[in-house]
């Protein structure tokens, strides 16, 4: 007889954080999703919940469209069809999957019968040669380049540096100046304000950070988190009024990076259906666009 799994579920918080980073550490297409500034900034937008059994953590989306739960997490060598089977434990006929990441579809559809499965181009992520984005080499990346170039001509008086304690209050005071902006987008105002949030709680998250300088003026900045063999953006702000400022930010952030840390792959989030968004991510010349699925599973 099947034993349920009483797990307790609780709101993901800053304090947590620590404790689940570890099973967020995989050798495999990382997805934006599975990342902690991606909690950090949309946890609670989406009712992000978590509950640790051994050495597995399940995570589930706890919102208005219902409960769906991530493929679990383990840190070892658990198999994902082992992880999955996990999933039965709760006692439920039928299970809802999110964010399950391309290569992990068909050894789910191997260990458990799958009801329903679908994916949309909105949900998947972009992911870039860390070494394209550090060079902008070769034709494809001509408009780029001549973007770069135009800004460090334009503004001789500009200066990269990492974020950091003596300089994450000018980040601030640079966001707190952007969102003012445009306050008409609903997504965009509550984007903005969880970026606020991850540079309140900078120095407690696995945050990276770039800052651009024209002239001594916070102009972009730009926040990460590196996990294995990938650097994921999740943030990335900057003043359009300097000709070439976006590119400039780009390519600088990757390169100085690269210097600091070993990893292959750029991930730089999905699109979010936003047509002009997605000509843009397709611009820098992406090398897999990694979709991800909602399966249905039936025990």
């Amino acid at each position: 007889m099947l034993t349920v799994c009483r797990l307790d579920f609780k709101k993901v918080t800053t304090e947590d954080l620590g404790l689940i980073a570890p099973y967020f550490a995989q050798k495999k297409a990382v997805i934006s999703d599975h990342s902690i500034l991606y909690l950090h900034m949309w946890g609670a937008l989406l009712g992000t919940e978590y509950a640790i059994d051994g050495d597995v953590l399940f995570l589930r989306r706890n919102g208005k469209h219902g409960i769906s739960y991530y493929p679990p997490l383990a840190m070892g060598e658990v198999g994902l069809a082992a992880r999955i089977s996990r999933l039965a434990l709760l006692g439920e006929a039928q299970i809802s999957l999110s964010a399950v990441p391309a290569h992990a579809v068909e050894e789910i559809e191997r260990a458990q019968h799958v009801v329903e499965k679908s994916t949309s181009r909105r949900w998947a992520d972009y992911i870039y040669s860390a070494q394209d984005l550090a060079t902008l080499q070769g034709h494809r990346y001509n408009k780029k380049r001549n973007l770069v170039h135009q800004f460090e001509r334009l503004y001789p008086l500009h200066a990269y540096e990492d974020i950091t304690a003596e300089n994450l209050a000018e980040v601030v005071v640079f966001m707190q100046s952007f969102m003012q902006e445009d306050r008409t987008n609903e997504d965009k105002n509550y984007e903005n304000e969880r970026v606020l949030c991850i540079l309140a709680e900078y120095d407690r998250l696995p945050a990276i950070g770039g800052l651009l300088r024209v002239e001594g003026r916070v102009v972009a900045f730009t926040v990460a988190e590196h996990i294995d063999d990938t650097l994921l953006v999740h943030v990335e702000k900057a003043d359009r009024r300097f000709k070439g400022v976006y590119q400039y930010i780009n390519y600088r952030f990757v390169r100085e990076q690269l210097q600091k840390r070993n990893f292959q792959f750029v991930n730089r989030e999905d699109d979010a259906g936003d047509e002009g968004l997605r000509q843009a991510k397709l611009s820098y010349c992406p090398v897999e666009i990694l979709h991800k699925y909602r399966m249905v599973l039936e025990f």
